[in-house]
């Protein structure tokens, strides 16, 4: 398994690493995740599953249109672990 946090480091690792399955984030500090997911989908056909905090149908749509095989929102904090509540 191979991790990265900003974007260009993701976009390497794709480039040097073939993968089963990208897990990948929207919201990155550096380009966004649609971005890496358009052109990692155009290069390699890698399969992408967006994992994000983004949940607006609209974001969905979107990240499905730019490439990702599934998008599935975050239901918890990353930082403490928790469930957050709707």
């Amino acid at each position: 398994m191979k991790t990265a946090s900003t974007g260009a480091e993701g976009l390497r690792e794709a480039e040097q690493f073939r993968t089963d399955l990208l897990l990948l984030d929207w919201m990155l500090p550096d380009i966004s995740g649609l971005d890496l997911c358009k052109k990692v989908t155009a290069e390699s056909g890698m399969p992408i599953l967006m994992i994000t905090a983004k949940s607006d149908i609209t974001d969905k749509i979107l990240g499905l249109e730019f490439g990702a095989d599934d998008y599935i929102t975050k239901l918890f904090d990353l930082l403490t672990g928790a469930r957050v509540r709707y």
